[in-house]
């Protein structure tokens, strides 16, 4: 089986310098894309890095993306470990960027990142070993399928997969699902979920695709190629330098090799997005064994004031089960 890597993105908001650089293109902090939500530390990242180590100890390379900060901690001589800055990989004319959808849509760029990688969020753990089979088989991604309506809401997520999902319509059809409709409509994998393809795949168009929040396979090439078919979308993305609501998101890409084929199933119960302010869901998952990753998912019902108190709770069951120091920290 091919090499595969992992890109990791993360950004340290209390870097004066980042937050100087903020201020020119946000001299009055009033983005609502550009508030300390979308940005504030967890203080958790080396349970991410603990993780990797112990549960895939097979991952080829770390890429770990930032705007140039690095933690005191990470131990940057790791042989696996590949300290990437912005400016590496993302072209100048985009640059600075603080848009997640810009630097994430521009990862491929990355000097020599292999074609089969996963992309990893700052907030996405892996709490129970996993194999390589369980993100690529026989070349091809690992991933859930399901037709799933898409929430309508004034924000910028839903809105982004709105515009994902235009261009998929644009070059695919409801036919395209239907010829790998076992892949789509499986009940072993996907339990009852599988039931909303079965119904909407009744409809003409891809009314939405359901979203696990957890880490995602992807094939190198399908960056490329999606970067050549709508180079203009793509390029109106990543010269906004906060996330709008007329950006597209690496989901596209996903959504692409989902609807084309280019990709096997996987049970749905693989992994778990939960919220922050759900203290009690972030213990379910971790302390039983059902899920082998999970997405801790920051969001604006996490206050100020809450936000300490839950970092610690948080942060004392992810010690529970990666307490031990690894190799990607200095010790």
């Amino acid at each position: 089986m091919s090499e595969i890597d992992i890109v990791l993105t993360w950004v340290d908001q209390n870097d004066p310098k980042w937050q100087e650089e903020k201020r020119v293109y946000d001299p009055d902090g009033d983005n609502p894309e550009g508030g300390d939500v979308r940005y504030r530390d967890w203080n958790n990242l080396q349970y991410i890095f603990r993780g990797i180590e112990k549960f895939m100890p097979w991952v080829h390379r770390v890429y770990f993306v930032t705007w140039g900060h690095i933690p005191k901690w990470l131990n940057t001589d790791h042989n696996k470990l590949c300290v990437v800055n912005h400016r590496d990989f993302i072209p100048e004319k985009y640059l600075p960027t603080f848009n997640s959808n810009v630097i994430d849509l521009n990862i491929f760029r990355i000097n020599g990142l292999r074609e089969q990688f996963l992309l990893f969020n700052d907030d996405t753990f892996v709490i129970r070993p996993v194999k390589k089979s369980d993100f690529f088989v026989n070349g091809k991604p690992r991933d859930v399928a399901c037709i799933s309506p898409q929430p309508i809401a004034r924000d910028c997520i839903r809105n982004t997969v709105i515009n994902n999902l235009e261009i998929i319509n644009d070059h695919f059809s409801i036919n395209d699902v239907r010829k790998n409709k076992w892949k789509w409509i499986d009940f072993h994998n996907y339990g009852m979920l599988a039931l909303r393809s079965l119904l909407f795949m009744r409809f003409n168009s891809i009314i939405g695709i359901f979203e696990p929040h957890i880490p995602i396979s992807f094939l190198k090439s399908n960056f490329e190629k999606l970067w050549d078919i709508e180079n203009k979308a793509f390029e109106e993305t990543c010269i906004n330098k906060f996330r709008t609501k007329l950006d597209i998101s690496a989901w596209l890409v996903r959504y692409w090799q989902l609807v084309s084929g280019q990709f096997e199933p996987r049970s749905r119960y693989f992994g778990k997005l939960v919220s922050a302010s759900d203290i009690q869901g972030v213990k379910d998952i971790l302390r039983k064994p059902r899920y082998k990753m999970i997405c801790i998912n920051d969001d604006d019902s996490v206050s100020n004031e809450a936000f300490q108190e839950l970092k610690q709770s948080i942060n004392k069951e992810l010690e529970m089960i990666l307490p031990d120091p690894c190799g990607f920290e200095n010790v």
